[in-house]
């Protein structure tokens, strides 16, 4: 009985301390180069949740907007370590680094206040410096930068991790077993030149409706110019160590979704991972807390070969919400007042490109009570603070704001206008991500999507398709397509698909000069086909039957 009660104690022991520990909800890092070689000043992104622990001592210290003096990773709790990746260097560790809360920034700032409708606040008060609301969940995110020195690692040893770790995973999660949470980041530092991560714009939380269409865009920004890719992992718990999935999730299928567990299930079943923009899209079910990370490679094209030149994590936790079946809004580009079929454009290298962009909000008349359309509002991630050829380019509204109360527009719009330098000419498009939100209360919905703009010098034509890039037959179609790539248009070519609104229903990157595309699943209608490949962006029309 004895030895009972003292396991029994035990257990109480573990779940009040987990209970009272930080609760880290999700986090990103990233990497610049500096005039130093082998110095880069990295950054940290860290989401707590407020019912936990506060993530730095001394808040007493705090002052106005929330920052901690003194405040770093260190006595937040999170240990690091640089380490080795590849051969006899694997696992080696080369000690570690700290870096500090960066002040010139608000920091702590409630990330869950900015996405509900009312702008209440939430339970956090950022280091005593703000007066706690009621509205939970509570979200908090904190930055940290600093230098880090890869000097110390053996010159032989090229791709170097840099890792932090807290036991402090937020136990409010349906789908993980909360443990220890672990990220890091691979440097390839024996490149030619010296390369930088991509950064993120947007948050990686998100609190979303159940039972509606949800669009995630990462869009990262990368300083290179570099190709990225993009892929599900496993949530970590230690190098190499993924975390305790709760059964029958894993790091394939992080969390409920329509058409689960088959990710590849006709959308808007199934959990869509677009493997070269990083789009995420996906129905979320039922009530969930759930984790997953998205693996951004990027890719530098050296001596003919492809090459991988560094890795980044994301790891984003989702929320849902009852949203009383609120539809998210549909955001549609017009080019001089033609609406068109994707956010993917090409630009003429001196010449002014500019699009409207708008958030149409969607209705359900038929639900009781019924859902009206609901005013939007928009914003972008001003592409220019990381994209020095983009400093240029301008996201203006297409109204008066001050009488928009009375004349409108009800679905907010802008023009975006930029006109690209001839530095700016690369086969990696320029990409920034526009977010569109109703207002429905408590949770607005809100999508995230990615404009996407290939930058050349000499125009593309898109007449005579069927002769220029690729055919494309039988038109109409019933269950299958085939596109046969044209001489001159080989290999390796992006092929994707996207109806009349521009939403991208299908993906792939061709390997071959014919293909054989089932759109048996498809609800009748009209598609475009688009082809990206070197020689430009080229688009053809069909329609399934």
């Amino acid at each position: 009985m004895k030895k009972l009660f003292t396991i029994l104690f035990a257990l109480i022991f573990i779940q009040n301390n987990q209970i009272n520990a930080k609760q880290i909800n999700a986090c990103d890092m990233s990497y610049q180069c500096t005039d130093v070689k082998n110095v880069y000043k990295v950054t940290v992104k860290v989401y707590r949740d407020c019912t936990g622990e506060n993530l730095c001592s001394g808040c007493s210290n705090a002052i106005p907007n929330g920052n901690t003096n003194g405040c770093t990773l260190l006595n937040a709790g999170f240990t690091t370590a640089i380490a080795g990746t590849e051969n006899e260097f694997k696992g080696v560790i080369y000690g570690s680094f700290n870096l500090s809360s960066v002040t010139s920034i608000p920091n702590g700032y409630d990330v869950v206040q900015s996405q509900n409708c009312n702008k209440q606040n939430s339970i956090c008060t950022n280091c005593n410096t703000r007066t706690a609301g009621t509205y939970s969940p509570g979200i908090e995110v904190y930055t940290f930068e600093g230098l880090v020195d890869l000097n110390v690692v053996p010159v032989a040893c090229c791709n170097v991790a840099l890792s932090i770790s807290i036991n402090g995973r937020n136990t409010s999660l349906s789908t993980i077993i909360a443990e220890n949470f672990y990220t890091e980041c691979i440097i390839n530092r024996c490149v030619s030149t010296c390369n930088s991560s991509p950064t993120f714009s947007n948050d990686a939380f998100a609190q979303v409706c159940s039972g509606v269409d949800y669009i995630y865009q990462a869009s990262p920004s990368d300083p290179d110019g570099d190709s990225l890719s993009y892929k599900l992992v496993s949530c970590m718990k230690d190098r190499g160590v993924p975390v305790t999935y709760v059964l029958p999730y894993n790091g394939s299928y992080p969390l409920p979704y329509f058409g689960a567990p088959n990710p590849n299930a006709a959308y808007p079943a199934g959990l869509h991972l677009n493997p070269t923009n990083g789009e995420i899209s996906f129905r979320p079910l039922g009530s969930f807390v759930a984790n997953l990370v998205l693996e951004v490679t990027q890719w530098q094209l050296i001596n003919g070969i492809y090459t991988n030149v560094g890795v980044i994590n994301r790891d984003i936790q989702f929320q849902t919400a009852n949203c009383l079946y609120n539809k998210i809004p549909l955001l549609i580009a017009y080019k001089d007042g033609i609406k068109q079929p994707s956010l993917a454009f090409y630009a003429l290298a001196g010449k002014q490109f500019c699009i409207d962009i708008v958030a149409n909000d969607q209705e359900l008349l038929t639900n009781t009570p019924p859902v009206l359309a609901d005013t939007t509002d928009l914003k972008w991630s001003n592409p220019g603070s990381t994209d020095t050829t983009m400093l240029n380019a301008t996201f203006t509204r297409n109204y008066i704001l001050a009488t928009r109360g009375i004349n409108g527009p009800k679905a907010d719009s802008f023009k975006f206008c930029w006109t690209p330098p001839f530095s700016a000419i690369r086969k990696q498009p320029h990409s920034f991500t526009v977010t569109g939100t109703d207002r429905f209360c408590p949770i607005k919905a809100y999508a995230i999507r990615g404009v996407n703009i290939t930058v050349g010098q000499f125009p593309l034509s898109t007449t005579n398709i069927e002769n220029e890039s690729f055919s494309l037959y039988p038109n109409p179609a019933k269950n299958s397509i085939f596109i046969n790539l044209k001489n001159g248009f080989n290999t390796p070519s992006n092929i994707s698909i996207t109806d009349v609104l521009g939403k991208e229903i299908y993906q792939l990157n061709a390997v071959n000069a014919k293909l054989e595309i089932d759109i048996s699943k498809l609800i009748n209608g009209i598609y475009f086909v688009k082809l990206i490949n070197e020689n430009g962006i080229f688009t053809q029309k069909f329609i399934k039957e």
